[in-house]
């Protein structure tokens, strides 16, 4: 893909010419949310629906505290529908 929308940085360790956006949606929504800056973040959102990336927000097991806590704020999803270790809520 020769126009990937997200900062390359954040995908150092993927090949971005060979990324389908749509069938690697789950893995670059976790990956924006969790290292991407405001810029990338709003090319997210306008690239997948909200429902998207609430879906893979709540499977993602990858979504450090900090992250966690925004995406339940931001989306209204309550933090027992999605995964977190049990030291997120001590």
């Amino acid at each position: 893909m020769t126009n990937f929308p997200f900062s390359k940085s954040l995908f150092w360790d993927t090949d971005i010419s060979k990324v389908d956006v749509f069938r690697s949606k789950s893995h670059i929504i976790q990956r924006v949310l969790v290292r991407g800056g405001m810029q990338d973040i709003k090319k997210l959102m306008k690239l997948y629906s909200k429902e998207d990336i609430i879906e893979a927000v709540k499977k993602s097991r990858e979504l450090d505290k900090l992250t966690h806590n925004f995406c339940s704020n931001y989306f209204h999803i309550p933090k027992e529908e999605m995964h977190a270790p049990s030291e997120f809520y001590q």
